[in-house]
């Protein structure tokens, strides 16, 4: 079996060698075999094992070779021993071993190959049946199982017992519970359990104790980890000795004392207590017990650790039944108040006291909490904590009227007013709780025999803000002071910080939120005034906010809001703008604010009273409206001011601009279709476009504030259209478009609530070319592009009678009058210059007082060599359309290269383009272009339909009007030349026979005249 190519294996788990391996073929009869020991494919880590080729013939030169994760760097895998045969061997096989192993000859024969897995050692999993607290005469069942392998183990049984109470054995096998460390011992009939099940049946005392299983298989044997430990605690009917607990409860409590014995009911000896805890058993006792005759263990500072299982056990092996004690933390009492800690006097008030999760049957002790300072010290007496204070307690002369859990004090009174604590007390010898949590009982009196004065005169007040405190007596009485229950303890007679001042009164001007609390007024009798819970809250910071948002467009509406969210006071609010503090002069504890890390100072707005109510309008917005903006509030007497708000920004941008475009292009023909589009980019309103004509100015009236927009340096009014709702979308189309709509046009948009308008867009303009004007502009010269300093005049030719025809341009010269600027003015009418300048260049045309056009006519005034000659008014379809470029400088080009709409349309070397027929596609922006002399400006070609025959109906067949016409026409010529030809044939006839009888007379030839001979 031979193989050639270079192969690389590198895996870490192989399921079939033949399939992983193509090269490496199945034999019936391999030269030679691998040999395995143990003979097992399945091993494990640290387990022994040896390789070994085993040749059928005299073959040499055979190795063991193997891809697993380990190179092949000797003859055998690193950290393996190397042995004759040829064999390798480990006693210390690793997961990095597992692969594929084979045998392999010089002359390339192998061995089969064999898949040899090296798994972690398997660590069994042990089961009680049922539970662990058995009865004594039950049936008990252990299982012990190996997950995951396919093996045939052998099941092994252990004890596990204190590693003190066996003797020491080198390398002995120990195993952990709860902490501590066990030896095992192998069952006397451990081979019961060999199948994996261990049966106790009838199970009895002797049986308790820790339990352990291991399984091993193979051969050489190969162990598994033992299990982890189960306990079995056997609960006998008799048993020969009885655990005593002092006292007699298995539910114990921290710190509690505590007592267990081993009472015998015979005389055998050699008892002892044995425990299942997180302490160990190295003596006697727990740690930290004492021991003492009996057996007994005792201790009085138990704690969590101790909680477990505890029997007596003799040493002949003999049990008690096992105890599970816990030893929970020492309970915490709950205290609570019926209703609510503020009754008036005359309610009926209950404290009730509970304890939870324990079983004892409480009595229950009440007290009350009093500053540590008032009563005489004792040692060791009980101590509570409330709001950072420590106070004494004092045991309530009727606390028994409690026992049971609730106190109720009916009618309660204001001497009830105070701090309540309980705690409660059961078991034999009595063990007692920890104290409750204090609470507080403030009564409130109808008739109090003082009263607590505040300054200001309110219960919600603010760091840093002064406050005086005063007990006004109703009586002549004396001895009356402040009494208070804060974070503060009461050292004195103010509390720390505070001035003590005649009254008696205590004030403070730094107070802060330890101050918050309840206080009240008491007399040395043990009178009170009614209490006051007094907060002292953190130094409100209002909250500033732009609405709509911080980018308004400039003619917005911008509302700044100023909000407190403590309403304990009527705020009134006062506006700042926040300026850098170098631009400012200094001032002596001028209040600063902060805004991304630089300083500001602070500015009291001008109109800042307009805000007061808490909103400051800015309407319209402006760009001087751009800035920093703070706010913060007023209020009480003495006036108190909150922080300055955060810094908000407002950033006022220029007003949005439409963008208005016109479909196609701005020299529609009339009849066709147009659409002018509106759009604001870059906004997510909801806009509504209006739409507008621009007008000079002066043919308008004057309105105050009128809006005017800008084209080609001219100033124009706008007149909104009356259909303007029509392109409310944001389109406006005009079809069949007509002469009237020539102009200029612009668009606005307008949205929000309240409305906000955009600027105007940019003027577009629309020159519509009519089929048959009422008038026409004649251009001389007749083209329509002339030189700088060209003459030129333009008249208007009107096809009726009607008057009231004037010049109309759009250039960069304003229609102040009925010519431009420095033109003459002629009848006609006609407007002449004798020197034409580049600022005439734009759109002309002509209109009446009715508003009726002519086409209008684009005129280019270049400073350059080279103009296109091209018709001025429209071309008509089929009819012959020529260009040419003309310099000024030659009478004639020789060549020139024209152009359409940009693209190269031919190159003539005579200047001439002749367009035989145009139609509709000949439609565009002409231009030419001289190689030397360079290119003319751009002219516009409207072509346009012929007019379209007119229809008719005449008994219901159509007709078409202007072959009717002609039929007529040509009848009627028809009927004429008849006429006419009779008439000329009668006189012919009689002219002719007075020549012949002439002739004859004279006998001279004729001659007929021509005009006769083809009218014959």
């Amino acid at each position: 079996m031979k193989y050639s190519g270079v192969f690389g294996m590198q895996r870490k788990t192989f399921l079939d060698p033949a399939a992983e391996f193509p090269y490496i073929q199945r034999c019936l009869s391999p030269p030679a075999s691998l040999v395995i020991r143990p003979n097992r494919a399945q091993l494990f880590e640290s387990e022994s094992v040896s390789l070994s080729c085993e040749v059928q013939d005299n073959s040499t030169g055979w190795r063991l070779r193997w891809s697993t994760d380990r190179e092949e760097e000797s003859d055998c895998p690193r950290d393996w021993r190397s042995e004759a045969g040829p064999t390798c061997s480990s006693s210390s096989t690793s997961v990095w071993d597992r692969g594929v192993y084979w045998c392999e000859s010089e002359s390339g024969q192998h061995s089969n190959a064999v898949n040899i897995t090296f798994n972690s050692r398997p660590h069994p999993v042990l089961r009680v049946s049922s539970h662990s607290w058995p009865a004594e005469g039950d049936s008990v069942t252990l299982s012990c199982e190996v997950r995951h392998t396919s093996l045939n183990w052998t099941f092994l049984w252990y004890r596990a017992v204190p590693s003190r109470t066996v003797p020491y054995r080198r390398n002995s096998a120990d195993v952990r519970y709860r902490g501590n460390t066990y030896s095992v011992e192998l069952l006397l009939d451990s081979r019961r359990g060999a199948g994996g099940s261990y049966t106790l049946s009838p199970a009895a005392l002797q049986h308790t104790g820790l339990y352990v299983c291991r399984a091993e298989v193979g051969d050489p044997t190969h162990q598994t980890e033992f299990s982890d430990v189960e306990a079995l605690w056997v609960t006998g009917l008799s048993p020969p000795a009885s655990l005593v607990i002092r006292p007699n409860r298995a539910q114990l409590f921290e710190s509690e004392s505590v007592s267990l014995s081993c009472e015998v009911q015979d005389n055998s000896t050699g008892w002892r207590l044995r425990w299942s805890t997180d302490r160990e058993e190295e003596s006697d006792c727990p740690r930290d017990w004492r021991s003492e005759a009996g057996p007994t263990c005792s201790s009085s500072s138990t704690s969590v650790w101790d909680r477990g299982v505890y029997w007596c056990e003799s040493e002949s092996g003999q049990h008690s039944n096992a105890v599970n004690i816990t030893f929970n933390s020492r309970p915490h009492p709950v205290l609570r108040v019926s209703s609510h800690s503020w009754p008036a006097e005359g309610d009926s008030v209950t404290l009730s006291c509970e304890v939870r999760h324990t079983s004892l049957n409480w009595t229950f002790l009440w007290y009350r909490a009093v500053p540590s300072k008032t009563v005489p010290h004792r040692q060791n007496s009980a101590d509570v904590r409330y709001r950072g204070n420590t106070y004494s307690v004092e045991l309530l002369s009727d606390s028994s009227r409690g026992a049971g859990g609730s106190y109720t004090l009916s009618p309660v009174a204001l001497q009830h007013t105070g701090l309540y604590v309980c705690r409660a007390e059961g078991g034999d010898p009595t063990y007692q709780t920890e104290f409750s949590y204090v609470e507080a009982l403030w009564v409130t009196g109808l008739s109090p025999p003082a009263s607590l004065v505040i300054r200001p005169n309110r219960a919600q007040l603010f760091e840093s803000e002064s406050v005086s405190l005063s007990c006004e007596v109703q009586d002549n009485s004396t001895g009356w002071r402040l009494r208070w229950s804060t974070n503060r303890e009461e050292k004195s007679d103010c509390p720390r910080d505070w001035r003590s001042e005649a009254g008696p009164t205590c004030s403070s001007s730094s107070t802060s939120v330890w101050d918050r609390g309840v206080y009240w007024c008491e007399s040395e009798s043990g009178q009170h005034s009614n209490a006051v819970n007094i907060t002292f809250n953190s130094r409100p910071r209002p909250v500033l906010r732009v609405c709509p948002d911080s980018w308004p467009a400039e003619g917005d509406s911008v509302t700044l809001s100023c909000e407190v969210r403590d309403t304990s006071l009527n705020w009134t609010f006062l506006w700042y703008r926040a300026v850098p503090s170098r631009t400012v002069p200094y001032r002596r504890n001028s209040p600063d604010v902060h805004y991304r890390g630089n300083t500001y100072s602070v500015m009291l707005l001008s109109d800042s009273s307009r805000g007061a109510g808490g909103f400051y309008t800015l309407s319209p917005a402006a760009l001087q409206h751009t800035g920093l903006y703070v706010c913060r509030a007023e209020g009480g007497d003495p006036t108190y001011q909150t922080e300055f708000s955060d810094v908000e920004a407002l950033w006022v941008t220029v007003r949005p601009h439409p963008v208005l475009r016109v479909s196609s292009h701005s020299w529609p023909a009339e009849g066709d279709s147009v659409t002018l589009t509106c759009e604001v980019r870059h906004t997510s309103l909801n806009w509504t476009f209006l739409w507008y004509r621009a007008v000079p100015s002066r043919t308008v009236p004057y309105r105050r504030n009128s809006p005017d927009v800008h084209y080609r340096g001219n100033t124009y009014s706008v007149k909104l259209l009356s259909d303007s709702s029509r392109g409310a979308g944001g389109s406006y189309t005009l079809s069949p478009v007509a002469l009237q709509h020539t102009g200029l046009y612009v668009c606005r948009a307008e949205g929000g609530d309240p409305t906000y308008q955009t600027d105007f867009s940019d003027v577009k303009s629309l020159w519509v070319t009519g089929l048959s004007p009422p008038a026409s502009l004649v251009i001389r010269p007749n083209r329509a592009q002339l030189f700088e300093s060209e003459s030129v005049s333009l008249s208007c030719e009107v096809q009726d009678n009607s008057t009231g025809w004037r010049l109309r341009w759009s250039t960069n010269r304003e229609e102040e009058s009925d010519c431009p600027r420095n033109w003459r003015s002629e009848a006609g009418p006609t407007c002449s210059s004798g020197s034409t300048s580049v600022w005439d260049r734009g759109v002309y045309w002509c209109e009446s007082e009715t508003g009726q056009h002519s086409n209008a006519v684009k005129i280019s005034i270049t400073s350059g060599f080279v103009i296109l000659e091209s018709p001025t008014h429209p071309v008509t379809e089929g009819d012959p359309l020529t260009l040419r470029c003309v310099s000024q400088s030659r009478p004639s080009t020789t060549s020139a290269d024209f152009y359409k709409d940009g693209s190269l349309l031919q190159s003539q070397s005579a200047g001439e383009l002749t367009i035989p027929a145009v139609s509709k596609a000949h439609a565009g922006s002409y231009q030419c272009r001289h190689p030397e002399l360079g290119e003319s400006p751009e002219s516009w070609v409207t072509v346009t339909g012929r007019e379209s025959p007119q229809v008719i109906v005449i008994d219901g067949i159509p007709v078409y009007l202007l072959t009717l016409v002609g039929s007529l026409l040509v009848v009627s010529l028809g009927l004429l030349g008849i006429v006419t030809l009779v008439v000329i044939c009668h006189r012919s006839k009689s002219t002719a026979l007075n020549v012949k009888a002439r002739n004859m007379r004279h006998s001279t030839p004729s001659v007929i005249p021509e005009s006769l001979v083809l009218l014959n």
